[in-house]
Parts: structure tokens; C-alpha cells; sequence
């Protein structure tokens, strides 16, 4: 017979994993899986001293690395318009770059490719209200939901900047302050699924500030501001031994789990040697500025 009790417990603890992963999900902005639109309303930073930082932002800016199946953040700080610090990760992606110049058509394929899978992508984090949403358990239209956190890539990101400054090249006039809790203004952000030879990719560009409108009540506001989410918290850097580990993992050159033998699984050194380079030049690369691009 089957054992209920077991069964139960077993059916509890599967729920109860789901949900807390849920919701946490549930705190990002969900975006329609094709062509669809979500209209959303960019908050003020929080108050001064709120969640114990001095200044707290606008938005959060972060780089993420790709490696082992997780998202890595890059511990190189912004400074102007470029990124400089030690990062082991990026030292590694630029010595592919820089191995690849002057080989053939095919070793440069593939050094540019092993570059690519660790590119750092630049990600930005708002508090924002979403306007409405449908609660997928309900079935039913949910109206001002929020604060949620909107991450974006560099795409969006210079979409809300350049709305807030105005672009005189473009001949775009600045729309001032969008977070303004009487006069500022909603985005409505469209997606629309472009195809590029077998690859869907989203694109952004009918995507529109709309006119201003209050944001809500003087109660609804004051409760929204009160609750906005900690953007600093989401760019959270592991110590540089720990980034190395990563990238070593990723190389190949360690096993993921040291506490067990896994050497039959290891490449062959003389494989490891053709594929990698000299290891030592993840220890001692110097650091090196990066511009990079991505996609929202």
C-alpha cells in the first residue's frame, strides 16, 4: 500500500519548493512570451537612508558572465563609460580576443566563439508599477501591481535615459521627470518577435512614453513608495577566488564538485593544453577596459 503520510510530505516539500522560487520570480516584471505589450510606471528612488544606503538609485547597473548554467557578476565598476577593476572572467574573454587576431579563418572561429559564451551583458534594474496584469491562478485583470523590478538590458535602458534628456541628434525633446507622481509618464513597452535566418529575437522600437497622468492616490502613492524593492541587493559580487573558480570550472580545468573523484570525466592534459591556452594567464591577466553591447 501506498504510504499517504510519505506521499504528503513529499507533495509539501515539491509545493513548497515551487512557490518560494515563484515567488520570487513574482517580484521581476513578466514580459509577454511573443508579440504583446506591458505598460509600466518608473518610481522615484527611495528616500535617503533607505535600506541602509545613503543615496539610493534610480536604477542598478550590473555586467553578467554566463558560466556553469548561473548568471556571474562582473565585479568591474562603471567609471565614465567604460569598465575597469580585476574581473578573471573578463581578462580571459579579452586574452580569446586577442589570441584570435592573426590566426586562421577557423581557430579564430572558434577562439571568437569561446569568447562569446563569457561575454559580459550589461543589465539594468528599476522599481516600476505595472499598470495591469493578468493573475494567472485567477484568470483575472490586475490593475497597479507592484512595485516590481524591471531588468532590462542597454537598449531599454538608453530608451528611458534618453526619454528623461532628450536626444538633440534625433531631435527628441526631454520629457523631464517620467517618475513625477502627479505629471510624470507611463512607458508602454511593445514587443515585437523578429526572425533573423532560424532565430527569433524581440525587438523594442514601437515602444512609447505615453502623456502624463498621475501615478495614483496620495494613499496609493505613499504606500507604493514605501514598499520599493532594494535594487542594490540584486548585484551581489562573489569574491575574486570564487570568480576563478568559475571560470576554471568552465575551462575545464577543475571539476565542479572537488569532494568527489571525477577524474575519468577530466580531458586529457595534452586536450585541455590545445583548448585552453597556458592556465597561467587566468591568474595574472592584467585587466583590461571593455565596451560591450547587448539586447534587451
Amino acid at each position: 500500500m501506498l504510504d499517504l503520510n510519505e506521499i504528503q510530505r513529499e507533495h509539501d516539500r515539491i509545493k513548497s519548493s515551487t512557490e518560494g522560487n515563484n515567488e520570487y520570480l513574482q517580484k521581476f516584471v513578466e514580459l509577454p512570451e511573443g508579440n504583446g505589450h506591458v505598460t509600466m510606471r518608473f518610481l522615484q528612488p527611495a528616500k535617503p537612508g533607505t535600506f541602509n544606503v545613503e543615496k539610493p538609485p534610480f536604477y542598478q547597473g550590473t555586467r553578467l558572465h554566463r558560466v556553469n548554467g548561473k548568471s556571474v557578476h562582473c565585479p568591474r565598476k562603471l567609471q565614465g563609460n567604460r569598465w575597469f577593476g580585476d574581473c578573471p572572467i573578463c581578462a580571459w574573454y579579452s586574452h580569446l580576443w586577442k589570441e584570435s587576431e592573426g590566426k586562421s579563418p577557423e581557430e579564430a572561429k572558434t577562439l571568437q566563439a569561446q569568447a562569446r559564451a563569457l561575454k559580459p551583458i550589461e543589465r539594468y534594474y528599476y522599481n516600476v508599477l505595472v499598470r495591469q496584469q493578468l493573475n494567472k491562478k485567477t484568470g483575472e485583470i490586475e490593475k497597479n501591481v507592484g512595485p516590481k523590478i524591471y531588468s532590462c538590458g542597454k537598449t531599454i535602458h538608453d530608451m528611458v535615459l534618453r526619454a528623461i534628456l532628450g536626444d538633440e541628434q534625433l531631435q527628441e525633446k526631454p520629457l523631464g521627470d517620467i517618475t513625477d507622481t502627479k505629471n510624470g509618464r507611463d512607458l508602454k513597452l511593445n514587443k515585437v518577435m523578429k526572425k533573423s535566418g532560424t532565430e527569433n529575437y524581440p525587438t523594442y522600437n514601437e515602444s512609447k512614453f505615453l502623456d502624463p497622468t498621475p501615478l495614483g492616490t496620495a494613499d496609493e502613492v505613499a504606500k507604493w513608495l514605501a514598499n520599493l524593492n532594494d535594487l542594490t541587493a540584486l548585484r551581489t559580487v562573489k569574491p575574486l577566488d570564487e570568480i576563478k573558480r568559475e571560470l576554471k570550472i568552465h575551462l575545464g580545468l577543475i571539476p565542479s564538485d572537488t569532494n568527489n573523484d571525477l577524474s575519468e570525466f577530466q580531458r586529457k592534459p595534452e586536450v585541455l593544453a590545445e583548448n585552453t591556452r597556458p592556465t597561467a594567464k587566468i591568474e595574472i591577466a592584467e585587466p583590461v577596459e571593455e565596451t560591450t553591447s547587448d539586447e534587451s
